[in-house]
């Protein structure tokens, strides 16, 4: 017979709930629980107080054997009569630590990860409130959930933002180093600028390209221009032709031709939207970066 199985059998004897043995041994109910579902094990001097609780000798909890009271209830088992006590368990928040009465009493299951070496489980358990303190406990929670989403928010802007000025960096100095070996390798170009002017003409071009970047990368206005002005097309008229085999031939003609049109305008419309934003990428972007940096995205978090 185990300890649990004697404790309970002892209280029950004695007409005391968990709640009321727990009380005079200065313990929670939880852990009387605990006892009798022999999930723990009282002390020695918790033992002794419970003998004295319940009227009999340590040896009565300690022995393995069956005790004279539990002799006695087998004995009246067989009788005709059955005695059945029942216990309302008292439950306590898990908020405020206190009792819950009848009319207060609201349940929730909680689910929780748990690893047992390299596997995960899933525990669900139920926990209880007052109503008030689940109202505020869902509130809290709440709060700290919206809390987390927007520190992760302004952490991935904040992590962008460093890849935009990087990539934006990059590009400029790639652009650089091209448009400088192109000054100093083309005498046409050297001859006019000299070192001195080749020098200060790339690190302009290496400039615009950095500011260009940037500007788009940080989502303004100029990478809608980029698109917008890139995207520009001419929509050709049809081609009547004849069923014949020169209709044919003038027909794959003009095809080509469109084609080739196409591609010299679309070419045409990339190269302007470029120049285009490599020239408002020049003024926009100290505007642009003033931006970034006065905007607070954590004030969001209050």
């Amino acid at each position: 017979m185990s300890y649990g199985f004697k404790i309970k059998e002892k209280r029950l004897l004695n007409h005391l709930t968990q709640k009321q043995l727990a009380e005079k041994l200065n313990v929670s109910f939880q852990t009387v629980s605990k006892w009798e579902n022999d999930e723990n094990e009282p002390d020695l001097s918790t033992i002794k107080n419970m003998a004295t609780i319940f009227k009999c000798s340590v040896d009565d909890l300690l022995d393995d054997k069956d005790s004279s009271e539990n002799k006695k209830s087998k004995e009246e088992a067989k009788q005709p009569t059955t005695i059945v006590v029942h216990q309302k368990e008292q439950h306590v928040c898990a908020r405020c630590h206190k009792d819950i009465p009848d009319g207060e009493l609201e349940m929730r299951e909680v689910s929780s990860r748990v690893r047992h070496g390299h596997i995960h489980h899933t525990v669900v358990k139920n926990e209880y409130y007052h109503k008030d303190c689940l109202k505020k406990q869902v509130e809290e929670e709440t709060k700290k959930e919206c809390i987390e989403k927007e520190t992760k928010r302004v952490h991935d802007l904040n992590k962008s933002t460093k890849i935009c000025f990087g990539w934006s960096f990059a590009a400029g100095i790639v652009s650089l180093i091209i448009s400088l070996l192109v000054f100093l390798l083309v005498p046409e170009c050297f001859s006019v600028l000299g070192i001195v002017g080749s020098i200060f003409s790339s690190i302009g071009v290496g400039y615009a390209f950095f500011a260009t970047i940037y500007c788009i990368l940080s989502g303004s206005f100029i990478g809608d221009v980029f698109l917008k002005v890139s995207s520009w097309s001419i929509k050709f008229p049809g081609v009547i032709f004849s069923l014949d085999f020169d209709g044919l031939a003038f027909l794959v003609a003009v095809k080509i031709l469109f084609a080739i049109l196409g591609a010299i305008i679309s070419v045409c419309a990339l190269l302007f939207a470029v120049c285009l934003s490599l020239t408002l990428g020049i003024f926009s972007f100290p505007f642009v970066l003033i931006h970034n940096i006065r905007t607070d995205y954590s004030e969001a978090l209050f």
